[in-house]
Protein backbone atom coordinates (compact mmCIF):
# COMPACT_ATOMS: atom_id res chain seq x y z
CA UNK A 1 0.00 0.00 0.00
CA UNK A 2 0.87 3.80 -0.33
CA UNK A 3 2.52 5.41 2.22
CA UNK A 4 0.71 5.72 5.61
CA UNK A 5 0.75 9.68 5.25
CA UNK A 6 -0.46 9.80 1.54
CA UNK A 7 -2.99 7.29 2.66
CA UNK A 8 -4.76 8.75 5.83
CA UNK A 9 -4.69 12.31 3.81
CA UNK A 10 -5.87 11.92 0.32
CA UNK A 11 -7.88 8.71 0.32
CA UNK A 12 -11.57 9.52 -0.56
CA UNK A 13 -13.43 8.96 2.71
CA UNK A 14 -11.86 11.69 4.13
CA UNK A 15 -14.19 14.03 1.84
CA UNK A 16 -16.98 12.95 3.91
CA UNK A 17 -16.57 14.85 7.28
CA UNK A 18 -16.18 18.16 4.88
CA UNK A 19 -18.64 20.33 3.20
CA UNK A 20 -22.05 19.27 2.35
CA UNK A 21 -21.22 15.48 1.64
CA UNK A 22 -23.17 12.52 3.58
CA UNK A 23 -23.17 8.90 3.89
CA UNK A 24 -24.37 8.24 0.33
CA UNK A 25 -21.41 9.85 -1.14
CA UNK A 26 -19.78 6.58 -1.00
CA UNK A 27 -19.14 5.77 -4.85
CA UNK A 28 -15.25 6.70 -4.38
CA UNK A 29 -14.45 4.07 -1.40
CA UNK A 30 -16.29 1.26 -3.48
CA UNK A 31 -14.12 2.27 -6.33
CA UNK A 32 -11.00 2.72 -3.98
CA UNK A 33 -11.09 -0.37 -2.45
CA UNK A 34 -12.31 -2.34 -5.25
CA UNK A 35 -8.66 -1.39 -6.89
CA UNK A 36 -7.16 -2.26 -3.35
CA UNK A 37 -8.98 -6.19 -3.33
CA UNK A 38 -6.27 -8.84 -3.76
CA UNK A 39 -7.14 -12.59 -4.54
CA UNK A 40 -4.60 -15.42 -3.60
CA UNK A 41 -4.60 -18.94 -2.68
CA UNK A 42 -6.56 -19.91 -6.28
CA UNK A 43 -6.45 -23.09 -6.05
CA UNK A 44 -9.20 -23.20 -2.52
CA UNK A 45 -10.92 -20.60 -4.72
CA UNK A 46 -11.67 -23.09 -7.78
CA UNK A 47 -12.40 -26.01 -4.88
CA UNK A 48 -15.55 -28.27 -6.62
CA UNK A 49 -16.51 -28.87 -2.92
CA UNK A 50 -18.30 -25.89 -0.98
CA UNK A 51 -15.98 -23.69 0.74
CA UNK A 52 -17.99 -20.90 2.95
CA UNK A 53 -17.43 -17.43 2.16
CA UNK A 54 -16.02 -16.30 5.44
CA UNK A 55 -12.98 -18.89 4.06
CA UNK A 56 -12.83 -17.40 1.28
CA UNK A 57 -13.01 -14.21 2.22
CA UNK A 58 -10.23 -14.26 5.00
CA UNK A 59 -8.17 -16.94 3.26
CA UNK A 60 -8.45 -15.98 -0.23
CA UNK A 61 -8.42 -11.80 -0.17
CA UNK A 62 -5.94 -9.25 1.69
CA UNK A 63 -9.00 -8.52 3.39
CA UNK A 64 -7.33 -8.36 7.12
CA UNK A 65 -4.51 -6.44 6.07
CA UNK A 66 -6.96 -3.68 4.27
CA UNK A 67 -9.32 -3.28 7.39
CA UNK A 68 -6.57 -3.50 10.24
CA UNK A 69 -4.24 -0.96 8.11
CA UNK A 70 -3.11 1.71 10.43
CA UNK A 71 -4.78 4.49 7.34
CA UNK A 72 -8.14 2.79 8.12
CA UNK A 73 -7.90 2.60 12.06
CA UNK A 74 -6.90 6.17 12.10
CA UNK A 75 -10.49 7.02 11.11
CA UNK A 76 -13.39 8.48 13.65
CA UNK A 77 -16.60 6.55 13.72
CA UNK A 78 -18.98 5.85 11.74
CA UNK A 79 -16.78 6.59 8.84
CA UNK A 80 -14.50 3.98 10.31
CA UNK A 81 -17.24 1.28 10.27
CA UNK A 82 -18.67 2.42 6.98
CA UNK A 83 -15.24 1.67 5.67
CA UNK A 84 -14.59 -1.60 6.78
CA UNK A 85 -18.20 -2.54 5.75
CA UNK A 86 -17.25 -2.02 2.21
CA UNK A 87 -13.98 -3.57 2.27
CA UNK A 88 -15.81 -6.81 3.61
CA UNK A 89 -17.86 -6.19 0.56
CA UNK A 90 -15.42 -5.61 -2.08
CA UNK A 91 -13.33 -8.48 -1.13
CA UNK A 92 -15.93 -10.72 -0.51
CA UNK A 93 -17.62 -9.82 -3.95
CA UNK A 94 -14.53 -10.14 -5.70
CA UNK A 95 -13.30 -13.79 -4.22
CA UNK A 96 -17.34 -14.93 -5.07
CA UNK A 97 -17.13 -13.87 -7.99
CA UNK A 98 -14.09 -15.35 -8.98
CA UNK A 99 -15.40 -18.82 -7.86
CA UNK A 100 -18.43 -18.38 -9.62
CA UNK A 101 -16.47 -18.36 -13.08
CA UNK A 102 -14.00 -21.05 -12.42
CA UNK A 103 -17.47 -23.55 -11.22
CA UNK A 104 -18.62 -22.11 -14.60
CA UNK A 105 -15.89 -23.03 -16.57
CA UNK A 106 -15.60 -26.37 -14.76
CA UNK A 107 -19.69 -27.07 -15.72
CA UNK A 108 -18.62 -26.13 -19.50
CA UNK A 109 -15.78 -28.67 -19.45
CA UNK A 110 -18.49 -31.16 -18.02
CA UNK A 111 -20.62 -30.65 -21.06
CA UNK A 112 -18.38 -30.91 -23.23
CA UNK A 113 -17.11 -34.03 -21.74
CA UNK A 114 -20.94 -35.16 -21.88
CA UNK A 115 -20.86 -34.66 -25.73
CA UNK A 116 -16.92 -35.68 -26.55
CA UNK A 117 -18.56 -39.26 -25.31
CA UNK A 118 -22.03 -39.08 -26.77
CA UNK A 119 -20.15 -38.65 -29.83
CA UNK A 120 -17.77 -41.20 -29.41
CA UNK A 121 -20.69 -43.83 -28.64
CA UNK A 122 -22.70 -42.94 -31.48
CA UNK A 123 -19.19 -43.97 -33.63
CA UNK A 124 -18.54 -47.38 -31.88
CA UNK A 125 -23.00 -47.93 -32.23
CA UNK A 126 -22.69 -47.65 -35.93
CA UNK A 127 -20.21 -50.56 -36.44
CA UNK A 128 -21.76 -52.66 -33.67
CA UNK A 129 -24.94 -51.32 -33.29
CA UNK A 130 -26.98 -55.22 -32.59
CA UNK A 131 -24.23 -55.99 -30.03
CA UNK A 132 -24.21 -52.56 -27.82
CA UNK A 133 -28.08 -52.47 -27.91
CA UNK A 134 -27.86 -55.84 -25.93
CA UNK A 135 -24.52 -55.04 -23.79
CA UNK A 136 -24.21 -51.77 -23.13
CA UNK A 137 -27.38 -49.61 -24.18
CA UNK A 138 -28.43 -49.52 -20.68
CA UNK A 139 -25.08 -48.23 -19.36
CA UNK A 140 -24.64 -45.46 -22.16
CA UNK A 141 -27.70 -43.94 -20.94
CA UNK A 142 -26.40 -43.99 -17.22
CA UNK A 143 -22.92 -42.94 -18.16
CA UNK A 144 -24.64 -39.93 -20.19
CA UNK A 145 -26.62 -39.58 -16.63
CA UNK A 146 -23.96 -39.56 -14.19
CA UNK A 147 -22.04 -36.89 -16.70
CA UNK A 148 -24.92 -34.75 -17.26
CA UNK A 149 -25.48 -34.92 -12.93
CA UNK A 150 -21.86 -33.96 -12.51
CA UNK A 151 -22.56 -30.93 -14.84
CA UNK A 152 -25.80 -29.67 -13.20
CA UNK A 153 -24.37 -30.26 -9.35
CA UNK A 154 -21.58 -27.89 -10.91
CA UNK A 155 -23.90 -24.95 -12.39
CA UNK A 156 -25.95 -25.71 -9.12
CA UNK A 157 -22.59 -24.54 -6.72
CA UNK A 158 -22.28 -21.92 -9.31
CA UNK A 159 -25.97 -20.37 -8.85
CA UNK A 160 -25.54 -21.05 -5.11
CA UNK A 161 -21.88 -18.74 -4.86
CA UNK A 162 -24.03 -16.39 -6.56
CA UNK A 163 -27.10 -16.42 -3.65
CA UNK A 164 -24.20 -15.89 -1.23
CA UNK A 165 -22.84 -13.16 -3.18
CA UNK A 166 -26.09 -11.45 -3.21
CA UNK A 167 -26.59 -12.30 0.46
CA UNK A 168 -23.20 -10.45 0.91
CA UNK A 169 -24.83 -7.79 -1.20
CA UNK A 170 -27.82 -7.54 1.42
CA UNK A 171 -25.89 -7.78 4.41
CA UNK A 172 -23.73 -4.55 3.29
CA UNK A 173 -26.67 -2.61 2.47
CA UNK A 174 -28.15 -3.42 6.38
CA UNK A 175 -24.42 -2.47 7.67
CA UNK A 176 -24.71 0.81 5.76
CA UNK A 177 -28.53 1.27 6.72
CA UNK A 178 -27.87 1.38 10.43
CA UNK A 179 -24.62 3.67 9.75
CA UNK A 180 -26.76 6.07 7.76
CA UNK A 181 -28.97 6.36 10.86
CA UNK A 182 -25.98 7.05 13.23
CA UNK A 183 -24.58 9.53 11.19
CA UNK A 184 -28.10 11.13 10.95
CA UNK A 185 -28.16 11.42 14.56
CA UNK A 186 -25.20 12.99 14.50
CA UNK A 187 -25.86 15.76 11.41
CA UNK A 188 -29.15 16.39 12.92
CA UNK A 189 -27.44 16.75 16.23
CA UNK A 190 -25.28 19.16 14.43
CA UNK A 191 -27.99 21.23 12.13
CA UNK A 192 -30.09 22.04 16.19
CA UNK A 193 -26.95 23.47 17.43
CA UNK A 194 -26.39 25.31 14.30
CA UNK A 195 -29.30 26.18 13.15
CA UNK A 196 -29.56 29.83 14.39
CA UNK A 197 -26.80 30.47 11.68
CA UNK A 198 -28.37 28.71 8.73
CA UNK A 199 -30.46 30.68 6.46
CA UNK A 200 -34.05 29.44 5.27
CA UNK A 201 -33.00 28.70 1.66
CA UNK A 202 -30.14 26.51 2.79
CA UNK A 203 -31.90 24.19 4.93
CA UNK A 204 -34.58 23.96 2.08
CA UNK A 205 -31.38 22.65 -0.36
CA UNK A 206 -29.83 20.71 2.31
CA UNK A 207 -33.69 18.68 2.36
CA UNK A 208 -33.74 18.46 -1.20
CA UNK A 209 -30.52 17.07 -1.55
CA UNK A 210 -30.88 14.76 1.22
CA UNK A 211 -34.56 13.16 -0.44
CA UNK A 212 -33.05 12.79 -4.07
CA UNK A 213 -30.24 10.93 -2.32
CA UNK A 214 -32.77 8.42 -0.43
CA UNK A 215 -34.47 7.89 -3.20
CA UNK A 216 -32.14 6.89 -5.23
CA UNK A 217 -30.86 4.59 -2.82
CA UNK A 218 -34.18 3.14 -2.43
CA UNK A 219 -33.86 2.79 -6.04
CA UNK A 220 -30.64 0.17 -6.10
CA UNK A 221 -32.54 -1.76 -3.25
CA UNK A 222 -35.18 -2.68 -5.48
CA UNK A 223 -32.80 -3.25 -8.42
CA UNK A 224 -30.80 -5.40 -6.45
CA UNK A 225 -33.80 -7.40 -4.84
CA UNK A 226 -35.06 -8.22 -8.29
CA UNK A 227 -32.02 -9.69 -8.92
CA UNK A 228 -31.86 -11.69 -6.05
CA UNK A 229 -35.34 -13.25 -6.86
CA UNK A 230 -33.90 -14.34 -9.83
CA UNK A 231 -31.37 -16.17 -8.59
CA UNK A 232 -33.31 -18.29 -6.41
CA UNK A 233 -35.65 -18.94 -9.23
CA UNK A 234 -32.72 -20.42 -11.57
CA UNK A 235 -31.63 -21.70 -8.47
CA UNK A 236 -34.78 -23.72 -7.89
CA UNK A 237 -35.15 -24.77 -11.54
CA UNK A 238 -31.58 -26.45 -11.57
CA UNK A 239 -32.43 -27.78 -8.52
CA UNK A 240 -35.71 -29.67 -10.20
CA UNK A 241 -33.97 -30.43 -12.92
CA UNK A 242 -31.30 -32.21 -11.43
CA UNK A 243 -33.87 -34.38 -9.27
CA UNK A 244 -35.29 -35.58 -12.88
CA UNK A 245 -32.16 -36.72 -13.70
CA UNK A 246 -31.60 -38.79 -10.77
CA UNK A 247 -34.72 -40.39 -11.10
CA UNK A 248 -34.21 -41.21 -14.46
CA UNK A 249 -30.50 -42.74 -13.52
CA UNK A 250 -32.20 -45.13 -10.92
CA UNK A 251 -34.86 -46.13 -13.58
CA UNK A 252 -31.93 -46.75 -16.10
CA UNK A 253 -30.04 -48.90 -13.12
CA UNK A 254 -33.32 -50.83 -12.62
Amino acid sequence: MEKLEQLHNNLPWQQLTQGDHTMNDSKALFDYWYDRARLRNHELIAASEHVPTQKLRHECTNYDELWRSTGVQQLDEPERSKVIAIIKYECTAKVLQHRAGCLRDRACELEEACHERDQQKSKLLALLKALQEKLFGKDKEIKRLETRIASLAAENEALRVEAENSKAESELRTELEQLRKRYDAVEKRRQELAQNNKSLGGRVAHTKRYKQQRDEAKALVEQQQTQIATLIQENQHLRAENERFHRELKRAQN
